[in-house]
């Protein structure tokens, strides 16, 4: 299969049927446009009136806009906007999952070197939403290389540990220019294979765009070789695809010789709907004689409407600045004329007079069609509930009645306040609330058959337990959500049970039975707590069931500070129970509200540390729990790592000496059952 048709048909199939499509008027031709305000933020309110475009020099009238709100919380975004009213101009849409795909140039890349790609590739899809689809193109292309756009990280960190620089520490030779031209397809020549033996130097040559027919003969006999010929062939084959794609091209930068071709392949990416989000890398190729052109990386990304970064020590630090452009774009309908599509270069400018905004725009205007967006149906502007998901499943199911959001009352700090500042905040109190509600449903689709280790020491007053235990993240038959339980295998160094066998039986057998006996183990676990209060909800991820769609309701929510957690500037939100009854009950019978609060990735909508804290029993008593989350690069999300838990009485309340609960959880071995032809099940090890 060639790369042109293996790149298409994987875009083709990884497409998810949207729900009312919104596209441009037929009159207008689509650009895209990111504008960000001094902060570094989308700037969402902009109208037709706010933009003035030439083409060519020449004015050019912008009839519609459409912003887009992309990626986790979209959807919500879009249908709270709805409901406010905006100019007739300004239409409102939803991308809530988005397409990325990370390009890696090895050419440029000595051997070697690898691992700063894989460290920094990582670092970018850990930032992006669960339902985001994620692919890998590696340059030079694997013969017979199918790409594929996914959802499960695993597989993307496999696909990027195969990455393997072309180039070697050379004295006077142009390491690119010493590949031989590409052969026809892929693996149809052997013989032309780079320094890596399962490596094509390049690939086929896909039919190229209308140009000028100055350009055509030129390019006819331009050699196919280096990334450039070879990211251009790659763009020509997205054309065909459906939906925006986001491209971010690590490269320590391009051939001298080959950066005549910067605005054709520009061109094509634009073409292809794709915007290019570059990262420089460090310590590319070392020849002296044709040193790579960093400046031309710059160039690429900037004429699709896309930025360039320097990679740091800190990859994530580096991308810090990228993550907030991903998260919204908008769509101007641009007057169209017989000339747009006559094959011609038109150079296009996009300003927005007066405002001090940064405007991230294509430089070339492109006759294309429109991307299908989402429009979900309107909700209240001050509700915290969720207005769609980002999976086909999920969206069918909100089509059908989506569970109730909360009152405007929900949200600290409504949209009816006095001043613009108060309204910003809680816009983005709600963005990420929903980004988190997002979050927390890929979790659950994801990662509900997962198991860890847990080592968990209780102290009370002078008395120590050492519990060993399975924790099970298990999503039940026929029962909404999941079951987050302890599975108690070793109490103070003595084993109470058989361990796997156990495991087995339960993720085996699906019947009511077993359904039963989860929930016995639930309780037969919590006796093994020591401390004068029983429970069974000391587990790290109880507290993620408040961020559940059908739950937001029953919660008011507050914007915080931010922190960093490992290298990720999280966003901190408080929260307070107010549904009655509450989701934890005292003794069986009695209320008791939760609060407390979430860090939570804004870009991704990850959590990434929580406390949750109750008080009940009517003498001061207050139970606390705070979960630190650690990234796993196995799972590809956030998992936690450890629990800390305390119970205090007051003594002055309850007549008596206050009683303390001081313990430590930690989790470790994480993995996935995975079950095989119905009488076999696998434990990753």
């Amino acid at each position: 299969m060639t790369l042109a048709r293996a790149v298409l048909c994987a875009l083709l199939l990884a497409q998810v049927p949207q729900l009312v499509p919104q596209t441009a008027p037929a009159q207008t031709l689509p650009v895209e446009v990111v504008v960000l305000d001094r902060d570094g933020k989308i700037a969402d309110a902009l109208t037709a009136a706010s933009f003035a475009v030439t083409v060519d020099g020449k004015p050019r009238q912008v009839l519609s806009v459409r912003y887009v709100s992309r990626g986790p919380g979209a959807s919500d975004e879009a249908a709270r906007r709805l409901a406010t009213g905006v100019d007739e101009t300004l239409r409102l849409a939803a991308e809530p999952a988005r397409n990325v795909l990370v390009v890696v140039d090895e050419f440029s890349i000595q051997r070697g070197n690898e691992r700063v790609v894989h460290q920094a590739a990582a670092a970018l899809i850990d930032r992006l939403g669960l339902d985001d689809r994620v692919g890998v193109l590696r340059i030079p292309v694997i013969r017979e290389a199918q790409l594929t756009l996914s959802t499960e990280r695993p597989d993307v960190r496999e696909a990027l540990r195969a990455v393997v620089g072309q180039a070697t520490p050379t004295a006077g030779v142009n390491a690119v220019d010493a590949f031989p031209p590409p052969p026809a397809t892929i693996g149809s020549d052997p013989g032309r294979a780079v320094t890596d033996p399962d490596r094509a130097a390049a690939v086929e040559r896909a039919p190229t765009e209308a140009v000028a027919p100055s350009r055509a003969s030129e390019d006819a006999s331009a050699p196919q070789s280096g990334f450039l010929a070879n990211f251009q062939v790659a763009l020509n084959a997205l054309r065909a695809s459906r939906g925006r794609k986001i491209l971010a091209v690590f490269s320590a930068g391009f051939s001298q010789g080959s950066v005549t071709r910067i605005d054709d392949v520009a061109r094509a990416a634009v073409a292809a709907h794709a915007t290019i989000y570059a990262i420089g890398l460090p310590g590319g190729r070392d020849d002296p004689n044709n040193p790579l052109d960093v400046g031309a990386l710059e160039r690429l990304a900037k004429a699709t409407g896309g930025a360039y970064t320097l990679l740091g020590k800190n990859a994530d630090k580096s991308l810090e600045r990228v993550m907030p452009e991903l998260a919204g774009c908008y769509v101007l309908g641009i007057e169209r004329v017989p000339t747009d599509a006559d094959g011609s270069r038109h150079a296009l400018r996009i300003d927005i007079p007066r405002q001090p905004l940064t405007i991230r725009a294509p430089g070339w205007l492109v006759a294309r069609q429109d991307v299908d967006d989402v429009v979900p149906a309107a909700i209240s502007a001050g509700s915290t509930g969720s207005a769609g998901r980002g999976s086909a499943a999920r969206e069918r199911s909100d089509a059908g009645g989506r569970p109730p959001t909360a009152s405007a009352a929900s949200v600290a700090g409504a949209p009816a306040a006095a001043n613009e500042a108060s309204v910003a905040r809680t816009l983005e109190l709600q963005r990420l609330v929903a980004r988190a509600a997002d979050y927390v449903a890929g979790y659950e689709r994801e990662y509900s058959m997962l198991v860890a280790e847990e080592n968990y020491v209780q102290s009370v007053r002078g008395q120590r337990q050492q519990l060993r235990s399975d924790l099970l993240l298990v999503r039940q038959e026929n029962v909404k959500g999941w079951t987050s339980f302890r599975d108690v295998f070793e109490v103070n160094g003595d084993p109470v049970r058989d361990r796997d066998d156990r495991l087995k039986r339960l993720f085996l057998d699906q019947s009511k039975a077993a359904q039963d006996q989860l929930l016995a183990i639930k309780t037969e676990s919590a006796r093994y707590n020591i401390g004068p209060v029983g429970r069974n909800m000391n587990v790290p991820l109880h507290a993620l069931e408040f961020l559940e769609y059908a739950n937001l309701s029953r919660f008011r929510f507050k914007l915080g500070g931010t922190r960093d957690v490992g290298g990720v500037v999280s966003t901190r939100i408080d929260y307070e129970e107010t549904g009655r009854p509450t989701l934890t009950r005292y003794n069986q019978t009695g209320d008791v509200a939760a609060r407390g609060w979430f860090l939570i990735d804004p870009a991704s909508g990850a959590v990434t540390s929580s406390m949750l804290q109750f008080k009940f029993g009517g003498d001061g008593s207050t139970l606390e729990l705070v979960v630190k989350y650690g990234r796993d690069a196995m799972l590809g999300l956030w998992v936690p790592v450890e629990m800390t838990e305390s119970y205090s009485r007051n003594p002055f309340v309850s007549g008596g000496s206050a009683a303390a609960i001081d313990s430590r959880a930690t989790y470790s071995k994480f993995r996935r059952f995975q079950v095989k032809a119905e009488t076999e099940i696998r434990i990753a090890k």
